[in-house]
């Protein structure tokens, strides 16, 4: 499963803004796949849906064209699926969800499909002549781009709550139909060696999180509608063993920011260090370490997952943490990384944030993104440092031993990043945003 087939379906996307080029934001970067899933629902229609919450990432899919902020926008996805006979030809539609406004947290699966914020049409797999599985990774552009999600006046503090992905079609899966690359973390006593993440302590730890992924059973035929069935998150909340993630990025209009993490895992080896670093378009993530929202926004910086029955041979964990930026309209320019211990309050939104087109002293006509880190907390940690060639500027963060004891002590922390490239050629200066992520230790 570690040769993957790229399959570029789309060469350029049309945009409201010509002279910019899409960013892949990097969801999926130091990615190891455990296995290829259907989250449980293995026979009938359903739509597979990645969660992105507000508890990990905010303002990370801002509509550059909205000055305020307050609405968002997507033009495309990266992602992998696998027929089990790939001469058999599949379908599958790519879906996203709007966060239910009666029940907080899951997609709004309402059987009129008013949830649903966009579908496309059926797309066909790849052709193949392989008599058994076949798999592809696809970059697809949704044409037209999704129609913008408007917040209402302003960014309020759950509109970044939306659930993205693939819409499979009944079968007689897993012996036949499509199934999802995904990223689990790490049951305990697993003895063998495919790929698993042992995520940090935070995640398992709250309840509250049902998954990383969930289902919304639908309709089926050639325009699927949710049965109006209330979705279902598999595994069990705070159950280490079925968190799972979808191998699967966005492409948007707007400046990629994750958290990242670096660790000394064997059965997660996109994981580790990567000295030196390899500097290519290929690489999402130069220095090494995953973005993923497992051990990437949950690390374990001071051994925390020593106590569990770890992976056999496997070393004390020590994470590192950081920060990863993507901004390809912008190689070789400056960035700042903001780290704070907080979000910003008080702002215009009701969130607490304030567009960045409202500061003085920034390119109003051509920055993007809203604030939500206090620029003006001197708590804060700042980094200086550049994007390189392809556009992407990985900042770590290492952790001395004696910081990784104070934090142990201390107990939950949640950090929160957020990262501005700035064009000096401007002026005055234009600034792009990337979204505030938060990284829980």
């Amino acid at each position: 499963m570690r040769s993957i087939l790229a399959l570029s379906l789309v060469a350029s996307l049309s945009s409201a803004l010509p002279a910019q080029l899409a960013n892949f934001l990097g969801f999926n970067g130091g990615f190891d796949t455990s296995y290829t899933d259907r989250a449980t629902i293995n026979a009938l229609d359903v739509d597979i849906l990645q969660v992105f919450a507000t508890r990990d990432y905010r303002h990370f899919l801002i509509n550059p064209a909205d000055p305020l902020g307050a609405s968002k926008r997507l033009v495309g996805f990266r992602f992998n699926v696998q027929d089990q006979i790939g001469n058999t030809a599949e379908q599958y539609t790519l879906v996203g969800y709007k966060d239910d406004p009666l029940a907080p947290g899951q997609p709004d699966s309402n059987a009129n499909g008013t949830g649903v914020w966009f579908r496309t049409g059926l797309i066909n797999t790849p052709p193949s002549t392989a008599t058994g599985p076949a798999f592809w990774t696809i970059t697809y552009g949704i044409n037209p781009p999704a129609t913008p999600m408007n917040f209402g006046a302003a960014h309020g503090p759950t509109d970044d709550d939306v659930y993205l992905g693939i819409g499979l079609r009944n079968g007689t899966w897993p012996a036949d139909g499509l199934g999802c690359w995904m990223s689990f973390d790490f049951n305990l006593g697993n003895v063998g060696t495919n790929s698993l993440d042992v995520v940090g302590p935070r995640l398992p730890g709250n309840t509250n999180i049902r998954n990383l992924v969930c289902t919304v059973a639908t309709t089926g035929g050639a325009t699927p509608l949710p049965t109006g069935q209330i979705p279902a998150f598999p595994g069990t909340a705070g159950s280490r063993g079925g968190y799972r993630q979808l191998n699967l990025d966005i492409l948007a209009l707007t400046t990629g920011g994750v958290a990242v993490t670096q660790t000394n895992q064997i059965r997660y080896p996109s994981s580790n260090l990567r000295n030196p670093p390899l500097v290519n378009a290929a690489t999402q993530v130069p220095a090494g370490g995953t973005t993923n929202m497992l051990s990437g926004n949950n690390p374990d910086v001071n051994d925390a997952t020593g106590t569990l029955p770890p992976p056999v041979g496997a070393p004390a964990r020590a994470d590192d943490i950081g920060f990863l930026i993507t901004e390809r309209n912008r190689p070789n320019s400056l960035a700042v990384i903001r780290l704070a211990f907080g979000p910003l309050v008080g702002g215009f939104n009701p969130d607490g944030s304030v567009p960045i087109a409202f500061i003085p002293g920034f390119n109003a006509a051509t920055s993007a993104g809203n604030v939500c880190i206090d620029l003006a907390d001197p708590s804060a940690f700042t980094f200086i440092n550049f994007t390189d060639a392809n556009g992407r500027c990985q900042q770590m963060f290492p952790l001395s031993a004696p910081a990784r004891a104070f934090l142990a002590s201390y107990g939950a922390v949640d950090l929160h990043w957020q990262g501005y490239v700035v064009n000096l050629a401007t002026s005055p200066s234009e600034v792009k945003a990337t979204g505030c992520v938060i990284q829980h230790l």
